[in-house]
């Protein structure tokens, strides 16, 4: 009776124990749908947010397109700069360094102020019976300008020295080498003092020298310029120290063999726009040349790309004229149009603020002032509104035979 009981309680803990691995079973295999039903659905969703992503990113793709420039700018050299490029230059009469700077990051002190620093040697007969070695400082407030420059002092005031941008004047000095240099600038009898850091933040260009779009050769001048730099640093002006930075711009230029006399003055500006884009713009005006001037526009969307004109006409629409020489006007605002096969690049500029340079005897008057411009470039259909800011500069030089209307101009 007692092995008939213990059969009996044996199998039924064998079944039992089936039942339970069942059970087991049941749920493992429920455990694991749910899993997969809940994988498949999260599949789904981040399958759904990379298509979400992917027309994210086609729609930033999806831009204008670049202007059809040239991709020869790196291949020919257009933005290779080597040390000695930055060096001075021993047999140039003229040669300068040119830094400017819009105080326009939110952080910075004198928000929406702009400066000029430019280290100039000129030949011995540019500004007649004047010194050649200058320092122009010019401060611009939203107003009026701030003139601390140092002009008019004995060559060999300003050295210049290699390798690089090694360059003193008096007590203000510049340092470095692409793409960094640092700048000390000061007037102390004016109690005014700068230190700017400029970093490079964007890939040089040639203007002439290594692949020229000017009449004059790459073996008697050189022109090149960094389009845009981040600017940081600090100005103190009457014991007052000012915190400052914002989008700068340098350029370098020397030539030696150009006379003075061909030369009636030059237009130029360097322009930032909200797009990204850069534009250079140069027009010398000369005597006895035909169609009277040589010009350059470098329109740099990017930093491969470039779009450049040789021919385009400026014109001013308003004028002012000089406080020191009332003979000499400058533009207050003028009209740029460029066309070149089926690009046509149309601007409005407005200069504001311009400084005075103004030599008498020598009958030559230097003005200098930020400029907005407004426009737009367009292309095989395409359309590119054009909003932007930067720097101008009109050099004028009124002959004493063009002023009696003796020689036609």
């Amino acid at each position: 009776m007692d092995e008939v009981t213990i059969g009996r309680d044996t199998r039924s803990m064998r079944g039992n124990n089936l039942r339970k691995g069942l059970l087991i079973i049941f749920f493992v295999f429920l455990i694991l749908f749910f899993i997969l039903f809940f994988f498949i659905n999260d599949s789904e969703i981040i399958e759904s947010d990379e298509d979400t992503n992917i027309e994210e990113f086609l729609l930033i793709v999806e831009q204008p397109p670049t202007p059809p420039g040239s991709n020869r700018g790196i291949d020919a050299g257009r933005h290779v700069l080597e040390i000695n490029d930055e060096s001075p230059h021993g047999n140039s009469r003229r040669e300068w360094w040119y830094y400017n700077v819009f105080f326009n990051d939110d952080e910075s002190d004198l928000k929406d102020w702009s400066m000029i620093i430019a280290f100039n040697k000129m030949a011995r007969l540019d500004i007649r019976f004047q010194k050649r070695d200058s320092l122009f400082i010019m401060l611009y407030d939203t107003d009026e300008c701030h003139s601390f420059s140092l002009l008019g002092k004995e060559r060999g005031t300003f050295k210049s020295e290699g390798p690089g941008v090694n360059l003193i004047f008096e007590n203000s000095w510049v340092k470095g080498l692409y793409p960094s240099w640092f700048i000390h600038a000061e007037n102390s009898a004016m109690d005014f003092f700068v230190d700017l850091d400029f970093t490079a933040d964007f890939l040089p260009v040639w203007v002439e020298g290594r692949s020229s779009n000017l009449p004059i050769g790459g073996y008697v001048a050189g022109d090149y310029y960094v389009p845009r730099c981040k600017v940081k640093g600090e100005i103190t002006w009457e014991g007052i120290i000012y915190n400052v930075s914002g989008v700068g711009y340098h350029d370098h230029v020397w030539e030696n063999n150009v006379p003075r006399f061909i030369s009636k003055g030059w237009d130029w500006f360097n322009l930032h726009f909200d797009n990204g884009w850069e534009i250079y713009i140069s027009k010398f005006n000369l005597r006895g040349i035909r169609e009277n001037y040589a010009g350059a526009i470098i329109i740099s969307p990017d930093n491969r790309d470039m779009v450049e004109f040789v021919k385009f006409k400026l014109t001013t629409l308003e004028s002012s004229g000089s406080i020191d020489m009332p003979s000499m006007s400058f533009p207050k605002k003028v009209h740029l149009e460029a066309n070149r096969d089926n690009m046509h690049l149309s601007l409005d500029i407005t200069i504001y603020n311009t400084c005075e340079t103004v030599w008498k005897r020598a009958r030559t008057g230097m003005f200098e002032g930020p400029c907005t411009a407004k426009g737009s470039f367009s292309w095989s259909g395409y359309s590119v509104d054009l909003d932007g800011y930067g720097f101008s500069e009109f050099t004028k030089v009124r002959y004493l035979f063009d002023s009696l209307r003796i020689f036609k101009k």
